[in-house]
């Protein structure tokens, strides 16, 4: 098994992967734990449940796009 501070970790040791924004999505709200995702390089954190509208806001936000109005 491996945990999202891991793949962070992994991620962000790959220089092929520079580019790659990480979301962190979990149902624990510990503030430590989301600073230590921080730390190992996760760009972003979103608690359970949420809505997919605020997935979305923030993918365009890392991706610097607008979203688009339907």
């Amino acid at each position: 098994d491996i945990n999202g501070k891991e793949v962070c970790q992994r991620v962000r040791s790959d220089s092929a992967l520079d580019d790659v924004r990480i979301i962190c999505i979990s149902g624990m709200v510990e503030a430590d734990k989301i600073q230590d995702l921080r730390n190992a390089g996760a760009n972003h954190f979103l608690q359970k449940p949420f809505e997919v509208e605020t997935l979305i806001d923030n993918i365009c936000r890392l991706l610097d796009i607008e979203q688009l109005q339907t």
